[in-house]
């Protein structure tokens, strides 16, 4: 049996699972794609749900043991500017 959406101002409200007569005296609609909270316009099913953006990945490449070595070097250097 397939499933039918049950809408309701141009929304999908419900989804069940009946037989095609019955669905038909009922004014449901087969449900194709989608689901309950979709649009349906035209005859076609519309997702209306907002995406969010994909988050932008950046890659952070760890220091060397020479990069380290020689940040600490330069701290050192500062600190013994400092005595």
């Amino acid at each position: 049996m397939p499933n039918y959406a049950i809408i309701e101002n141009g929304k999908v409200v419900n989804a069940v699972i009946a037989e095609a007569d019955y669905a038909a005296a009922q004014g449901w609609v087969e449900l194709t794609s989608g689901g309950i909270g979709w649009d349906y316009v035209n005859g076609q099913f519309v997702d209306n749900m907002p995406r969010l953006p994909e988050p932008e990945l950046t890659l952070t490449v760890a220091p060397t043991k020479e990069e380290l070595l020689a940040q600490l070097n330069a701290l050192q250097a500062q600190i013994e500017a400092l005595a």
